[in-house]
């Protein structure tokens, strides 16, 4: 087996193993451990992103509802969620979307005569809450995978560098053995 058919990808068993030099066994080894790190550390970097998305998407809801939350602190205060009847029903399918809670028995929120879904602005006030426990919980989810990631980015170089050490190691045996002879 050459070098250059280490690293393709394919785990290595121990029938690919059997006969083979001590240096090309353990580069192959190496290579496959490399190799499977990487393919977490791809993982974890896209797990790193979406959670991101999601931050992001939640953060631009609590802007949007806190654009269109009444003032005062009149707590049955309605107002509309949107300027017009589109913007009012894209935000209400954001808050349907992010699985927040909707209220119930005459704090519906509805499309009354203007055909803008509106609510009362403690129902404003729960989904905020909901949305900032919603990023708290992300965020906190977001430091272990941030972790993890770390970790892997360690064992990953860990690898690359063993393997390094693999190939000087017996570059500098096999030269003093030619040098030798």
């Amino acid at each position: 087996m050459s070098i250059n058919s280490v690293g393709s990808g394919t785990p290595v068993t121990a029938a690919q193993i059997q006969g083979m030099d001590l240096e090309t066994a353990m580069m192959m080894v190496q290579s496959d451990r490399a190799n499977n790190l990487e393919v977490q550390l791809k993982g974890q970097l896209k797990s790193v992103a979406d959670r991101n998305a999601q931050i992001a998407e939640l953060n631009s809801l609590l802007t949007a509802l806190r654009t269109q939350r009444p003032g005062g602190s009149d707590t049955e205060k309605w107002a509309n969620l949107g300027a017009d009847q589109a913007a009012g029903k894209a935000l209400y399918d954001k808050v349907i979307k992010a699985g927040l809670t909707m209220p119930t028995g005459g704090d519906e929120v509805n499309e009354p005569g203007t055909g803008i879904y509106d609510a009362k602005q403690k129902t404003f006030d729960t989904w905020a809450e909901e949305i900032k426990g919603k990023i708290d919980s992300l965020s906190s989810t977001q430091q272990m995978d941030m972790l993890r990631l770390q970790s892997l980015s360690n064992k990953r170089n860990e690898a690359f560098e063993l393997m390094t050490n693999f190939i000087k190691k017996f570059s500098d045996s096999n030269a003093g053995i030619i040098q030798k002879m």
